[in-house]
């Protein structure tokens, strides 16, 4: 009897015991746990990727372009009176989003799931470090769990890891161009869009000269032949910019 006793006891404590061990996340929930996040891969090269809360998808974060593709594929659009009634911190719904103010001029910013905060993205190499700095480490086998997706608006990706486009956007803001750099294929069509508040004029010496684009006005243009364009704003030559053909 005093056998079957302490059996029973023993069996009891190892139940108990096994109920107060901490959670362990598992495989088929492990995205969702990570939804918003942007990983490091720190059994790798150190590679990043944001997990988009919509599709629990990860997608590469290796370049300041990546960002852009981000705010144009996967950015939700917000009102500015709904972006300030947040006061600096987003509702939860809104977690790893990433918010463009679309009555503004296209800001972004990336709530990030650890606190809300929304984080101002600005230029596209800027949000890439910010982005960086908010990351999470993860192994190798963990981030295999995570389903891979890229950005459907990229026509080829070449051996040096470039994204090349055939047709892109490129923003007259005050503090420069964005992106800085840009790489398109022979024939490509770029956007420029000027969200100052004066007129702008880019210049590249010998190559181009678009003349005066109105605030809030867009000018198309046409690169047909190969090679590397430097260019930059007639009222600020220190606002610089370049466009390689390919």
């Amino acid at each position: 009897m005093k056998k079957l006793f302490f059996l029973g006891t023993l069996a009891i404590m190892i139940i108990l015991g096994m109920s107060s061990l901490p959670n362990v996340t598992k495989a088929n929930n492990l995205d969702s746990k990570l939804s918003g996040r942007v990983l490091l891969a720190v059994e790798s090269n150190g590679e990043t990727w944001y997990v988009n809360p919509v599709n629990q998808k990860r997608y590469p974060l290796k370049e300041s372009s990546d960002v852009l593709s981000i705010m144009k594929e996967l950015g939700l659009g917000i009102s500015n009176n709904d972006f300030d009634s947040f006061n600096g911190k987003a509702p939860l719904r809104l977690s790893g989003r990433i918010l463009l103010k679309v009555q503004g001029l296209g800001e972004a910013y990336y709530v990030n799931p650890v606190d809300l905060k929304m984080h101002y993205l600005s230029r596209p190499y800027q949000g890439l470090k910010l982005m960086q700095s908010l990351s999470l480490g993860i192994t190798n086998m963990n981030l295999a769990k995570i389903s891979v997706s890229n950005y459907e608006n990229v026509s080829m990706i070449n051996s040096d890891n470039v994204n090349i486009i055939d047709s892109g956007n490129v923003s007259i803001i005050n503090s420069g161009f964005d992106p800085i750099n840009l790489t398109v294929n022979k024939g490509a069509t770029i956007t420029w869009t000027n969200y100052t508040n004066s007129a702008k004029t880019v210049i590249s010496p010998n190559n181009f000269s678009f003349g005066e684009i109105a605030t809030g006005r867009t000018y198309d243009s046409v690169f047909n032949t190969v090679g590397t364009y430097h260019y930059y704003s007639s009222d600020n030559t220190g606002l610089t910019g370049t466009i390689i053909v390919k």
